[in-house]
């Protein structure tokens, strides 16, 4: 760290002596390790370390970022006196000052518990073949190939700036998982996957629950197909409830309230899920993947209510963009995204419906932030009073966000931790599936 504060306070100081009003100055350097294996064949081993600086520039008013690799002092000031004077032939926009000090602040983050101190010896090819050769193991027939993969990291990132704010953060992060492709009788090839990932590696989904549910996932693709189209109960899987929070969390942002590409903009205060829906955005949980103790302004972090009650709470707003909305900040981006848990099971919710589809994942599809409007392919299995059927592929869910979510009926029990969404299996009803 102190060779990364060294970095980025010379950043500072050369960039106000070359003629900067204000700058932010980060530094960071990882290490990472990446390693695939397929059939008993490694197919990529990538070992990398990286050392990068950005500097945020403020000159007459005039803003810009710029990044570089080359570290060395003579090398930086030459690239922040090129990047100062491409700075003075932008537009100008007095927006883009640095927040109050007095509202910045780098929180606690040795409490945030992030770094792994005493990760194990890892030897990647044998934990790569170990994840391989488990998988494969699962997989009774119809099985094409398997893709087993690792991974682990470190990283250390400084940030400093002009008006007196430091700021540090260090992370590890340990990860496995398996990409499987099976062989139908008619000749399609579907996939299944499933992984783990955690700080600490003690804390690791282990390889042989990770194996049997990749397989399970994979033997459930077999026979997949559309069923008919209809409106009924969806259920989505904690792992994958992700892609529908984001609906709902990308116009939140401060950027779209202020260009009129939300359709969040005129909801604040308002009810836009069922009343029984809530989001939290908490950056404090202990070994959290999106845990931090300030945001990319230099402001302390807090948790917050995004949704209460099925009630819009807040917007994203950063610094800049508060400016320009004439709205206090409120934090310029998101860390761990939480939905409460409930008290059933997913195989209780299951049993209670007569007809509902499990949603293990989405193929493709997009949402518009500006109108609410998605559509999404989606993969799953079909339950009629909590018996599986069959299995779903070839199916679309489309509408809106909103009558999505004020069809939302309860979350699940089981709350997903391998990830920044820390979401609970969710049940909604009279989703639009289109199908045969």
């Amino acid at each position: 760290m102190s060779d990364l504060l060294n970095t980025a306070s010379l950043i500072v100081d050369t960039a106000r002596s070359l003629g900067a009003d204000e700058i932010t100055a980060w530094a960071s350097e990882g290490t990472w390790t990446d390693v695939k294996q397929r059939d008993g064949k490694i197919e990529k081993w990538q070992d990398s370390r990286s050392r990068s600086a950005s500097a945020a520039l403020l000159v007459n008013d005039r803003f810009s970022v710029h990044s570089t690799n080359d570290l060395r002092p003579d090398a930086l000031r030459q690239f922040l006196g090129r990047a100062i004077e491409a700075t003075r032939h932008l537009e100008a926009d007095k927006n883009r000052r640095l927040p109050d000090p007095e509202i910045m602040g780098a929180g606690d983050t040795a409490s945030l518990d992030l770094v792994d101190q005493n990760p194990p010896d890892i030897d990647h090819r044998e934990w790569v073949d170990k994840v391989q050769r488990s998988t494969t193991k699962a997989i009774p027939n119809s099985l094409r190939s398997c893709e087993g993969f690792v991974w682990s990291g470190s990283s250390n990132s400084v940030m400093v700036t002009s008006n007196g704010f430091l700021g540090e953060k260090a992370t590890t992060e340990f990860g496995h998982g398996a990409d499987i492709s099976m062989e139908d009788v008619d000749g399609r090839l579907p996939e299944a996957a499933d992984w783990a990932v955690s700080r600490h590696h003690c804390d690791l989904l282990s390889i042989e629950d990770i194996s049997k549910r990749a397989a399970n996932r994979a033997m459930q693709r077999l026979g997949s197909g559309p069923v008919s189209s209809r409106r009924g109960a969806m259920l989505v899987e904690n792992r994958v409830a992700s892609r529908i929070l984001g609906t709902i969390v990308a116009p939140m942002s401060g950027s779209s309230i202020y260009e009129q590409r939300s359709c969040l903009a005129d909801k604040l205060g308002k009810q836009i899920a069922a009343s029984g829906f809530n989001l939290i955005d908490d950056p404090h949980i202990s070994r959290g993947m999106g845990s931090k103790a300030y945001d990319s302004d230099g402001r302390p972090t807090q948790k917050r209510s995004l949704v209460e009650d099925g009630v819009l709470q807040t917007w994203l707003i950063d610094v800049y963009h508060s400016r320009r909305l004439n709205r206090e900040p409120t934090v310029s981006d998101i860390s761990n995204l939480v939905v409460p848990a409930g008290s059933r099971t997913p195989k209780q919710i299951l049993a209670d419906r007569d007809w509902v589809i499990l949603v293990d994942g989405f193929l493709g599809g997009n949402s518009n932030p500006t109108t609410g409007r998605y559509s999404f392919g989606i993969r799953g299995t079909l339950y009629e009073a909590g018996k599986a059927v069959s299995p779903i592929s070839e199916m679309n869910i489309t509408g809106s966000i909103f009558d999505l979510m004020d069809g939302f009926v309860e979350a699940a029990n089981d709350t997903w931790t391998n990830g920044a969404c820390r979401s609970p299996s969710l049940l909604f009803d009279a989703v639009q599936f289109s199908g045969q």
